[in-house]
C-alpha cells in the first residue's frame, strides 16, 4: 500500500491560465499513473504564467528516490518540445520558472497559442522508469486583463447624471508575459444599484479598438451605483475571465419645497391634490429647480398611498394621492430625486375610516313607534372604538327613492357603538339609517326597508244613554274596520277591549273586552260611575296598527 509516509511527493508545472476552467484534466480513475513504486499525477497549467506546468510524481520505496523527470509537449503527433528536463519544487516537479515554454517568436519551441498534450517520463536511482502519456494538457493560450477601467464621469450631479466606462483589454502571453492588445472583442459593462429599491441593474456591451481600448454607451443613473467590467472567453487564443468594478459618487444639492393641500378632510374614494413649488434656496423667492422628481404621500394607521411627479419649467408640481382610511393623517411632498436634498413640506389632514352598520334592526309597533336599533363601526376594523362618539340618523320616503327627511337622530354608545332611535312613524314607507361624515368615520347609509302595517278605525263609537244614573249599565257599541288596498272593510272575529277616562284625569281604564260580530260590529257594557268618555279599542297584531276612534261622553248624575 502506497502511504503518504512512505512516498516522496513531486509535482511538474507550467504557467496557466486566469481561472482555470477549461483546462483538460484526466478522469478520477486515470489521476494516478503507477508501475512498481513510481507514480505520476496529473499535470497542470500553471494559471499565472501559462509556460509553465506542475505534476505530482512520486515513489513508495524512500530508498530508492527519483533521479530524473522529463516532459514531452506535443500537438497531436507532433513532438513541440522533447525531454524537457523538469525541477523539484517542493512536492511538485516543474519546468524551471526562470525557463518557462515560450513561443517561437519570442525563442521558443512553441509555434502558436493552443493547447498541447503533456507526456511525463519518471525514472529512479535504480533505473526503474515509468511514462504517462497524456498526462495534462498546456494551456498555451492569451490571460485575458482589464486595465485603466476609469468612469467618464465618475462624480455625478443633478446636472450631470450620465457616465461610461472606458478601460483597455489585452491577453497576457505566456512565456514572455508580453501584453497584446485584444482587439475586436466584446466587453459586458452591468450597472447595479447599491440600493436595490433605486432600479434595476442594465447591462450594455462594449467592442474594442485595434489598441484594445474600449468606451461602453452611457448609463444614466437614478441613484448611486457600482460597474462591474467583465470579459470571458474559451478559444485556442483567449482562455479565461476578467473584470474590473467601480463606483460613480453622487453630489446632493439642497433645495427647498413649498406645497399646501386642497383640502383637510378626505374620504374613502376621495383624492388629495397637493401642489407646491422646488426652490435652489430656502425660501420661495429663491431661484426654482425644473425637472426635480417629488413624491408626494398620504399617510395614516390605515396605510399610506403615493405618487411621483417632476416639477416643469416654472419649479411647479401637483399630484392627486387617493385618501387612506385611519382618522388622523399626515401629507408630505418631498423631493424623492437622488441629486436632490429637502426637508419637505408637510401638513395634518383629516382621513376617516369608511363606515358601515352590524346587526341592524328596524321595525314598527302596532302603536305606530319606529325603531332602528345596531353598531355602527369601523368597516375594516370593527373591533376597534371609535375615538367620538357618533350621531345616526332614521330617515323616511315615501317611496324610498326622493324626499328622504331626518325623522331623528341618536347619539351612538362610545363604548360599543351601539345605537337605539325610537320616533312615531307613518302607516307606509321607507326607512334608512344615515351617518352623515365626520372627522373619525365616512358617510354610511343602510338599505332602505319598507315598514308598514294595516290601519284600523272604530267606526260610530256610542255609548248610551248619555245621561244616566250612578251605577247604571252604560252600553257601548262600535263598529271595527280595516284599511286594506284602498277601501274601509269590516274586520270581524276580533278581539276588542272597553275603556272608560274619568273626566278630568289622562288614565283609561279596562272595563271589559269582546268580540266583534260579523259586521264587525261590537257591543260591551260597563257601569256608570262618574263623568267621562267611553271608548272600544282593537289593539293590533303583527300586520295591523291599534285602532283609533272618537270616544263618547257620558253624563253621571
Amino acid at each position: 500500500m502506497r502511504t503518504s509516509s512512505l512516498r516522496t511527493i513531486a509535482t511538474l508545472t507550467v504557467v496557466a491560465a486566469l481561472s482555470g476552467g477549461g483546462l483538460a484534466t484526466a478522469p478520477a480513475a486515470l489521476a494516478v499513473v503507477q508501475a512498481g513504486p513510481l507514480g505520476i499525477g496529473v499535470a497542470r497549467t500553471d494559471d499565472a504564467q501559462r509556460g509553465i506546468f506542475t505534476v505530482p510524481v512520486w515513489t513508495d520505496d524512500t530508498s530508492d528516490p527519483l533521479s530524473t523527470v522529463t516532459a514531452t509537449v506535443r500537438d497531436g503527433d507532433t513532438v513541440i518540445a522533447d525531454g524537457l528536463a523538469l525541477t523539484q519544487s517542493g512536492d511538485t516537479w516543474q519546468v524551471p520558472s526562470g525557463d518557462p515554454l515560450k513561443l517561437a517568436e519570442d525563442g521558443g519551441p512553441v509555434p502558436h497559442l493552443g493547447h498541447y498534450a503533456i507526456d511525463v517520463t519518471a525514472t529512479d536511482d535504480q533505473g526503474h522508469t515509468i511514462t504517462r502519456t497524456g498526462a495534462g494538457t498546456l494551456d498555451f493560450t492569451l490571460r485575458p486583463e482589464l486595465t485603466g477601467t476609469a468612469l467618464t464621469q465618475p462624480a455625478l450631479d443633478f446636472d450631470h447624471r450620465s457616465t461610461a466606462v472606458t478601460g483597455t483589454l489585452v491577453g497576457i502571453q505566456p512565456g514572455s508575459g508580453d501584453t497584446v492588445p485584444l482587439d475586436g472583442t466584446e466587453v459586458t459593462v452591468t450597472r447595479k444599484y447599491t440600493s436595490p429599491a433605486t432600479g434595476p441593474a442594465a447591462a450594455e456591451t462594449a467592442t474594442t479598438a485595434a489598441d484594445g481600448t474600449f468606451t461602453s454607451p452611457a448609463f444614466t443613473l437614478d441613484g448611486e451605483a457600482g460597474f462591474t467590467t467583465a470579459f470571458s472567453a474559451d478559444t485556442d487564443q483567449v482562455h479565461g475571465a476578467a473584470s474590473a468594478d467601480g463606483t460613480a459618487a453622487i453630489t446632493t444639492r439642497t433645495v427647498y419645497v413649498a406645497a399646501t393641500a386642497d383640502r383637510t378632510r378626505a374620504v374613502p374614494g376621495q383624492t388629495v391634490t397637493v401642489s407646491g413649488t422646488v426652490h435652489t434656496g430656502g425660501t420661495t423667492s429663491t431661484p426654482v429647480v425644473a425637472g426635480a422628481e417629488v413624491t408626494v404621500e398620504l399617510s395614516s394607521w390605515g396605510g399610506t398611498t403615493k405618487t411621483t411627479v417632476t416639477t416643469d419649467a416654472n419649479g411647479a408640481f401637483s399630484a392627486a394621492v387617493p385618501a387612506v382610511p385611519g382618522e388622523n393623517g399626515r401629507w408630505t411632498a418631498d423631493v424623492t430625486d437622488p441629486y436632490l436634498d429637502s426637508p419637505g413640506a408637510s401638513g395634518g389632514i383629516i382621513l376617516p375610516d369608511d363606515s358601515s352598520y352590524t346587526g341592524l334592526k328596524t321595525s314598527i309597533a302596532a302603536n305606530g313607534m319606529v325603531t332602528a336599533t345596531g353598531t355602527l363601526v369601523r368597516s375594516y376594523d370593527r373591533n376597534s372604538s371609535v375615538s367620538a362618539p357618533q350621531v345616526v340618523h332614521l330617515e323616511y320616503s315615501k317611496d324610498g327613492k326622493t324626499g328622504w327627511g331626518d325623522f331623528g337622530t341618536a347619539t351612538q354608545q362610545y363604548t360599543n357603538g351601539t345605537f337605539s332611535i325610537g320616533v312615531w312613524g307613518h302607516l307606509d314607507g321607507y326607512y334608512r339609517v344615515h351617518h352623515y361624515t365626520s372627522d373619525q368615520l365616512a358617510e354610511s347609509i343602510s338599505k332602505p326597508v319598507r315598514l308598514y302595517r294595516i290601519n284600523t278605525h272604530v267606526y260610530s263609537n256610542n255609548a248610551s244613554p248619555a245621561n244616566v244614573n250612578k251605577g247604571a249599565t252604560v252600553t257601548v257599541t262600535g263598529v271595527l274596520k280595516e284599511h286594506r288596498t284602498s277601501a274601509w272593510t269590516v274586520y270581524k272575529s276580533q278581539h276588542v277591549e272597553l275603556f272608560f277616562e274619568k273626566k278630568g284625569t289622562t288614565k283609561w281604564i279596562y272595563i271589559t273586552s269582546g268580540k266583534t260580530d260579523s259586521h264587525g260590529k261590537a257591543t260591551l257594557k260597563g257601569k256608570a260611575t262618574a263623568d267621562g268618555v267611553w271608548l272600544i279599542q282593537y289593539f293590533g297584531d303583527s300586520k295591523h296598527f291599534n285602532s283609533d276612534g272618537t270616544p263618547d261622553f257620558v253624563n253621571v248624575r
